[in-house]
């Protein structure tokens, strides 16, 4: 479940608003999802909107599960999200859609790719030298929000946690 919910989630971001990029799919030079891969692709965009993202379909139903005592007495109660994974035939038309598009992504990224190729074998290792390098950030894992948005300059913040020395 949490690898076909990462997949779902990591297939659809391309196709759905964002402040740091276009949606693949208003990109002129990436061609349409093919004809018998769209109903495939809108039943992934529609289990990422209503089960993997915001459970609000019947695929996810949410359940209190009463912890009795050895009397039959109420000690307490848990919370417990039943959720139907993707059935293996809808995984599989998934596998071929997100080859198809990786395909159609390739071959509309290859002119930008062959300009930055031509661009770069021009360069001497002093024009190299001056790029500038991406910020690699350390912190601990106490000052993690997970609310930090992307800059343009690319930068990467590791979390980590420091033990004490008798700690496991």
């Amino acid at each position: 479940m949490p690898l076909t919910s990462h997949a779902v989630t990591a297939y659809i971001r391309p196709f759905i608003h964002s402040n740091v990029r276009s949606r693949l799919d208003e990109m002129s030079v990436v061609p349409a999802i093919p004809a018998n891969l769209q109903p495939v692709h809108d039943v992934i965009r529609n289990y990422r909107n209503t089960t993997i993202a915001h459970s609000q379909s019947t695929l996810a139903m949410p359940v209190p599960v009463a912890i009795l005592d050895a009397q039959g007495k109420g000690v307490d109660v848990l919370g417990v999200s039943v959720i139907h994974q993707m059935p293996l035939a809808v995984a599989e038309r998934f596998s071929d859609l997100i080859r198809t598009v990786e395909d159609i992504v390739e071959q509309a990224t290859q002119p930008v790719l062959e300009r930055l190729r031509t661009w770069f074998k021009g360069l001497d290792a002093a024009a190299i030298d001056g790029w500038e390098l991406p910020e690699i950030i350390g912190a601990l894992d106490s000052d993690f929000t997970a609310a930090h948005r992307r800059k343009r300059t690319p930068q990467f913040t590791a979390y980590w946690r420091v033990l004490e020395e008798n700690c496991p």
